[in-house]
C-alpha cells in the first residue's frame, strides 16, 4: 500500500511539472506556427500537369496534406490545391489535371500560362509571387506510349487523316521524322520537351541563332547541337531571350503563330518571328549577309493603327492638364506638330549606344497587332506594371494594380478600342501618351536629352505612368480625392528620387 500511495504522489508531481512547464512556454512558440507563409523560390520554374513542383519559403506547416497552395493566373480564377508533405521551409505538390481549366486557352486548348502562387498554411499569404518568381505550367504532355521514336504506322499522331505510315511529318511540327529521330525528338510530339513552343520552331530559331553573318560567304551552319541555344530537348528554356531583342522564345513563339494565324507562311524556312534574329525581317546583301529589311517608314501595322484611331476620334485629344487645346494623339512633346520621330516613334532601338534610329524595326520595336504599342511594350515592357515598379523603385505604386495589355491582342480589355489609345488607369491619357516618360524630350531633341536649349527638358506633363491615375495629372477624373497618411503613392509619397530632392530629372526622364 505503501508503495503504491508513492508511486501515485510521483504521478501526481510529474503531472505538475508537465502542467507547469506548458504554463511557462514562450508566447512565441505558439505564435510561429501562425505567421504568414512566404515563398522565396519555385522550381522548376516551367512544367507540365502531372509534374512535381517544390516551393521553398518560411512558416509552412509540417506533415502531409498541411498545406495548400493557391495558383491564380492573371485575370483568371483561382485553384487551392493540397500540398504533399511538407517541413517547415520546403513543401511540394503535384501539379493537378484540374489546373488545365484554369489556363489560358489557344486554338481551343489548354496552352502554357504563368500562375501566380501562394500558400495557405494556419494563415494565407499576404501576396501572390511577383512575374519573376511564378512558374508557367502547361496541359498534360500527350502520352505516345514508346516515347522518342518512330510512331506506329497504322497510327495518327496529328490527327490530320493521313497515316503515320506515310506521313512525312507525324506530329507536324515542320520537322520531318527521319530528322526527328536524328535529333532525338519525339516524332509522335509537336512538343517533345513539354515546354509550349513547338519542337520545329525550336530548330529554326537555333539554326538562324548559328548562322555566323561574319562569315564569307555567309551560310547557315548545322544545327548546333548543344546549349546555349533554343533545344526542343530543354523544358525549362521557353522563357529564355536567345537572340537579345527583349522578348522571350516563348513570346517570339506566340507572335510567329500570331502572324499565321493572320495569312503568313507557316513555314520554317523563314521565320517572321525568330528567337535566333532580333530583326527576323530580313533581306540578303550582295555577300549573302543578312541586313534588316522592315522600314519604320511606311510600316503598315502603324498606318493600320493611325486608321483605327481616327475612325474611333482619337486622332487629335485633350488632356487634362490642359483643357485649353487639342493636340494631335502623337504629339508628344505638346509643340503642335507631329516630328517624324514621334510619327516613327517604333523605331527607338538604334545601331549604337546613343540609341541613333536606324530606320529598321526589330521584333520589339515591332508592333504585330497594331494597336500602336510595340511587342517588347506590352510583353515586357512599359504596358506592364512590373516595369515601372523596377524602374522607379522609389516611387510608390497606386493602390490598384491595373492590368496590361497583349502584343498579340489589339483590344486587350474588348472595349472595341484599340490598346494604345485606350487608358489603363482611366486618368484621360491615352497608353501610347503615357509609355515612356522619355520620348515627352526624345520626340524632338532626339536621344541626347537634355538637349543643348529646349525650352523645358522636363515638363511636369512628363511624369507619365499608365498604371498611375495620378500621374501626371493629380486632379485627373480617378485620382482619388482621399490620399491616406501612411503609404501614399507618387507623387504624394514624398520629394523627387534623390533625397535633397533637387532632380527634377528623375521626374520625367527614363
Amino acid at each position: 500500500m505503501e508503495l503504491r500511495s508513492r508511486h501515485r504522489l510521483q504521478l501526481r508531481r510529474a503531472a505538475m511539472t508537465a502542467a507547469l512547464g506548458a504554463l511557462l512556454v514562450p508566447a512565441t512558440a505558439g505564435a510561429a506556427t501562425k505567421k504568414t507563409p512566404t515563398i522565396r523560390k519555385v522550381a522548376p520554374k516551367t512544367m507540365n500537369v502531372g509534374d512535381t513542383m517544390t516551393l521553398t519559403g518560411n512558416y509552412f506547416r509540417r506533415g502531409k496534406g498541411k498545406n495548400s497552395v493557391l495558383f491564380k493566373r492573371d485575370r483568371g480564377k483561382q485553384l487551392f490545391v493540397k500540398a504533399n508533405v511538407s517541413t517547415a521551409k520546403r513543401l511540394t505538390v503535384v501539379i493537378p489535371k484540374k489546373l488545365e481549366k484554369y489556363m489560358a486557352i489557344k486554338n481551343g486548348q489548354p496552352a502554357p500560362t504563368r500562375f501566380r502562387l501562394r500558400v495557405l498554411s494556419t494563415r494565407l499569404g499576404k501576396a501572390f509571387t511577383s512575374v519573376k518568381l511564378s512558374p508557367t505550367i502547361g496541359p498534360e504532355k500527350p502520352k505516345t506510349g514508346a516515347g522518342p521514336g518512330p510512331a506506329a504506322p497504322d497510327g495518327d499522331c496529328d490527327g490530320d487523316g493521313v497515316l503515320n505510315g506515310v506521313d512525312g511529318d507525324d506530329d507536324n511540327d515542320g520537322l520531318p521524322d527521319t530528322l526527328e529521330l536524328q535529333l532525338k525528338l519525339d516524332s509522335c510530339s509537336a512538343d517533345t520537351d513539354g515546354d509550349g513552343v513547338a519542337d520545329g520552331y525550336e530548330y529554326a530559331s537555333a539554326v538562324d541563332l548559328n548562322n555566323d553573318d561574319y562569315r564569307n560567304p555567309s551560310i547557315s551552319l548545322p544545327y548546333p547541337g548543344k546549349r546555349a541555344y533554343p533545344n526542343p530537348l530543354d523544358s525549362t528554356d521557353a522563357n529564355t531571350d536567345y537572340d537579345g531583342d527583349g522578348l522571350t522564345m516563348a513570346q517570339e513563339y506566340a507572335l510567329w503563330k500570331y502572324t499565321i494565324a493572320n495569312g503568313a507562311d507557316a513555314s520554317l524556312q523563314n521565320l517572321t518571328y525568330s528567337d535566333g534574329l532580333q530583326f527576323s525581317i530580313y533581306r540578303r546583301d550582295a555577300n549573302g549577309r543578312r541586313v534588316p529589311n522592315l522600314p519604320a517608314a511606311g510600316y503598315t501595322k502603324h498606318l493600320a493603327f493611325l486608321t483605327a484611331v481616327a475612325a474611333n476620334g482619337y486622332s487629335t485629344v485633350t488632356l487634362p492638364d490642359d483643357p485649353g487645346n487639342t493636340y494631335a494623339l502623337l504629339d508628344f512633346d505638346r509643340d503642335h506638330a507631329v516630328s517624324p520621330q514621334e510619327d516613327q516613334y517604333l523605331d527607338w532601338h538604334g545601331t549604337g549606344w546613343n540609341g541613333t534610329a536606324d530606320g529598321h524595326l526589330s521584333d520589339d520595336e515591332r508592333d504585330e497587332d497594331g494597336d500602336g504599342l510595340s511587342n517588347w511594350a506590352e510583353d515586357n515592357g512599359w504596358l506592364t506594371s512590373d516595369w515601372w515598379k523596377g524602374r522607379y523603385d522609389r516611387e510608390t505604386a497606386f493602390r490598384i494594380t491595373y492590368v496590361g495589355t497583349s502584343a498579340t491582342d489589339p483590344d486587350s480589355d474588348g472595349d472595341g478600342l484599340v490598346d494604345g489609345a485606350d487608358d489603363q488607369d482611366h486618368d484621360n491619357y491615352p497608353n501610347v501618351v503615357e509609355q515612356d516618360r522619355y520620348q515627352i524630350t526624345w520626340a524632338t531633341h532626339g536621344f541626347d536629352v537634355p538637349a543643348a536649349s529646349p525650352p523645358n527638358s522636363t515638363p511636369a506633363y512628363g511624369r507619365v505612368n499608365p498604371f498611375n491615375p495620378c500621374l501626371p495629372y493629380i486632379y485627373s477624373r480617378t485620382c482619388p480625392t482621399f490620399i491616406p497618411f501612411k503609404g501614399a503613392w507618387a507623387p504624394f509619397d514624398g520629394p523627387p528620387y534623390d533625397p535633397g530632392g533637387s532632380d527634377p530629372n528623375y521626374l520625367v526622364l527614363r
